[in-house]
């Protein structure tokens, strides 16, 4: 016994690393039949012929099939009678010819699978494509019954007289029916045909994510259990679990991927010179093979989307040149900053250019995204105080996070700056900064400013790094003298970072700013925008008198709290007194044809209707909470307002978790003081305020829920409000179990990954 608890001791990580390994495959191999068990061999089927009042001997009949060019036919449909007899023995064979006589396609079904007055598919060994319009001729016929069962008969149904093929089989054609001696019975069989069969295309999919999750829970346990760089546990998660997720979206499935994808496929084809737009209709061109796919909605789920999808990433030899007008024009779409569709735009030009097809373009976009956003998690992992680094690579590595890194979202973008921002200044909070630290402090928040309108009020975050700690100087550096004006160096860096923020916040998000304050007279705004500025300045001026003892600078922030109380509660009471440019009675004048006011809200509306406002957050809070935590952490996949893909509420509990445990301090000492924490939930709250603000600018007026709020939203801001939910002396966990939450979120996430893939393939099959 002593002997086995020697060796468990000594060789226990690779014990543990079998046993994971163990389970692992043994959860992915009962995933994969499971989803073979569910989704292969469906059919979608389209109605041929719907008619059918009579029923004929089986035996030799022949049917036309009409077919299209490129009509790919798996098999058909018929309507059989065993006229109430079910058969133990029997054989039905169904031979598919060309009009020469060659035979192209043969199926087989025994008798005992026949169900009386009911539908019964035979798929033919191989599918037929046409090359052009052509009708095959299906000939039925049943052998090798017992001596009991020979004689009874077995029926086919029909219609009285030669019918039309249905157009919503997507052939045109009239569908003569003849007997065993060739002449005509002036009807049809009531037919369908199998246009696509899902086969065993479960089985490729399964293997290749199965192949990226091993890998993924693996590699990163290998890392972990050899106490490796926090970057590489993230640079190893985020490739293969985003891979995973690259794979596992369908196209045009992810949040609003349609509209990304016009706006990168515009790029490419303006770097390559190519023609944009469509002379005088300004529409989107797109090459001739990626036209069937550029609508304004999102793409389609289901086996047979999966089928599509990894079938088409093979093909090749597209035409480079668009010409074919979309659905998109072109230079309307685009709302967020330019280079955050950098990464997409390389991926679709490098596809384009070696001739791939849509799917292969558009996989090519979503890797080259998911590179870039791998790149910035390693930099924020290696920026983030080693306190906080671990906590940081949960929320690198959550579902959310690689889903939208894993599609032509500029969320990636804005994702890793967001962390390398908070990573950098949670750093700098600790360790005096170098120069290329500041270079790059300023480099993010140049970026941030403009990349997304709600997070502009992260820049702040710089505030509560020491002064001292961003002067270029070093620490310890005397003040900069300007007159009898003093100035430490870190407080201009402070300045000159928010600054930088601020500028490329305002160049983008001016004009969408106006208009949520549209109700407003720009009189009114500019005086209080002016009148801003004199108070920030005057306070400035105030504080630099006052506060040089504690005393004073204690009377400053208590008189200052006062004085802001007040001038809310003013602002308010002279806010709802201010009459907008459009009254409150017009709001409720114009209703759509839908049922929807066809105003929304304004600030002005708001202002004006504090009580409703409020009673419309309460009943969104309880009716979409959940969606909001579902979406923040990742089990609700896709595009959840279009496709309801929830995975199951346990993985979300886990990661919940895996979060609150991951933020457990691993010392007493507290990251940041209290101050300093209440600035850090000043800011979360405000970018939730700002969140619900635009969600309100969407929602019209006559709504009972707010329209448009997603749990995405948040995700730059969770790093930021787990280590302020962490910080204090209340508890404090043993060294490593940062370690151990990574590898909880790494085994979540991929669980997320294999229940959406049985979600997704086994969403409901259209019959056409």
């Amino acid at each position: 016994m002593q002997h086995i608890r020697s060796f468990c001791r000594r060789r226990g990580r690779a014990l543990a690393g079998v046993l994971l390994a163990a389970l692992a495959v043994l959860v992915l191999a009962w995933a994969g039949f499971d989803l073979s068990a569910r989704v292969d061999g469906r059919s979608t089927l389209a109605i041929v012929n719907d008619e059918y009042s009579q029923t004929l001997e089986l035996q030799g009949l022949t049917q036309a099939l009409p077919l299209r060019a490129g009509q790919t036919l798996y098999g058909v449909s018929l309507n059989l009678t065993t006229y109430g007899h079910a058969f133990a023995t029997g054989t039905l064979h169904a031979q598919l010819a060309t009009a020469g006589g060659a035979v192209v396609g043969t199926a087989a079904a025994p008798c005992i699978d026949l169900l009386d007055n009911t539908f019964k598919t035979l798929l033919f060994d191989t599918p037929y494509t046409p090359a052009a319009d052509e009708t095959l001729y299906l000939t039925l016929w049943a052998d090798g019954f017992s001596a009991e069962e020979a004689a009874l008969p077995l029926g086919l149904w029909a219609s009285v007289g030669v019918q039309a093929a249905d157009a919503r089989g997507g052939v045109t054609g009239l569908l003569p029916l003849t007997g065993a001696d060739g002449q005509p019975l002036d009807a049809s069989a009531a037919l369908q045909y199998v246009v696509d069969y899902a086969g065993h295309w479960s089985v490729l999919l399964s293997l290749l994510l199965g192949a990226l999750l091993l890998a993924a829970v693996l590699g990163c346990f290998a890392l972990l259990a050899r106490r490796r760089a926090c970057w590489a546990v993230v640079v190893c998660g985020a490739l293969l679990l985003g891979g995973a997720f690259a794979l596992l979206t369908p196209p045009l499935v992810a949040p609003d991927e349609y509209t990304h994808l016009a706006i990168s496929y515009e790029a490419a084809s303006a770097a390559l010179g190519q023609p944009v737009a469509e002379p005088g209709t300004g529409a989107l061109l797109v090459r001739a093979c990626d036209a069937p796919y550029f609508e304004s909605k999102s793409g389609p789920i289901g086996i047979f989307a999966y089928k599509a999808w990894l079938s088409g990433l093979t093909v090749t030899g597209c035409d480079p040149v668009p010409t074919v007008a979309s659905g998109f024009t072109a230079g309307t779409q685009s709302g967020a900053a330019g280079y955050l569709y950098l990464p997409q735009t390389a991926g679709i030009l490098l596809a384009r250019l070696c001739g791939l097809g849509f799917h292969g373009m558009l996989l090519a976009g979503r890797l080259a995204n998911l590179l870039v956003f791998a790149a910035l998690a390693a930099l924020a992992a290696a920026l983030c105080p080693p306190a906080r680094r671990w906590l940081l690579a949960c929320v690198l590595l959550l579902p959310q996070t690689l889903q939208l890194a894993a599609s032509l979202s500029p969320d990636a973008g804005v994702l890793g700056l967001a962390f390398c921002y908070t990573a950098l200044c949670l750093r700098l909070r600790w360790q005096p900064a170098r120069r290329r630290q500041l270079a790059l402090l300023a480099a993010l928040a140049l970026a941030l400013g403009p990349a997304k309108a709600i997070y502009l009020p992260l820049a702040l975050l710089v505030c509560i790094v020491p002064a001292e700690n961003l002067d270029p100087r070093g620490p310890g550096a005397a003040p900069l003298r300007l007159g009898r004006l003093s100035l430490r160096g870190g407080t201009l860096v402070k300045a000159l970072v928010l600054a930088l923020a601020a500028a490329g916040w305002a160049a983008l998000n001016l004009e969408p700013l106006v208009f949520y304050l549209r109700d407003f007279s720009p009189l009114l705004l500019a005086g209080l925008a002016v009148a801003a500025a004199t108070a920030a300045a005057l306070l400035a001026l105030v504080y630099w008198k006052a506060g040089r003892t504690p005393r004073g600078r204690r009377v400053f922030w208590g008189v200052l709290a006062a004085a802001a109380c007040a001038a809310c509660v003013a602002g308010v009471w002279v806010l709802v007194r201010l009459q907008g440019t459009v009254p409150p009675e017009m709001y409720v004048t114009n209703i759509l044809p839908n049922g929807e006011s066809a105003y929304t809200y304004t600030a002005g509306y708001i202002l004006r209707s504090l009580p409703a406002t409020l009673k419309l957050l309460l009943r969104s809070a309880s009716a979409q909470g959940a969606a909001w935590l579902q979406g923040l952490l990742g089990t609700a996949l896709g595009e959840p307002i279009v496709y309801p893909i929830a995975v199951s509420w346990l993985l979300g509990v886990g990661l919940v978790a895996a979060l609150l445990a991951a933020a457990v301090p691993e010392a007493e000492t507290p990251l940041l003081t209290p101050r300093a924490c209440a600035g850090g939930w000043g800011i979360v709250a405000v970018v939730v305020a700002l969140t619900f603000f635009i969600a309100l600018a969407w929602t019209p007026i006559n709504y009972d829920t707010i329209f448009g709020v997603q749990g995405r939203y948040w995700l730059p801001i969770l790093p930021l409000a787990l280590v302020l939910l962490g910080n204090g002396r209340a508890m404090a966990a043993r060294p490593g179990v940062g370690r151990r939450c990574t590898l909880a979120v790494v085994c979540l996430t991929s669980l997320v990954i294999l229940q959406g893939a049985g979600l997704y393939a086994a969403w409901q099959m259209e019959i056409k």
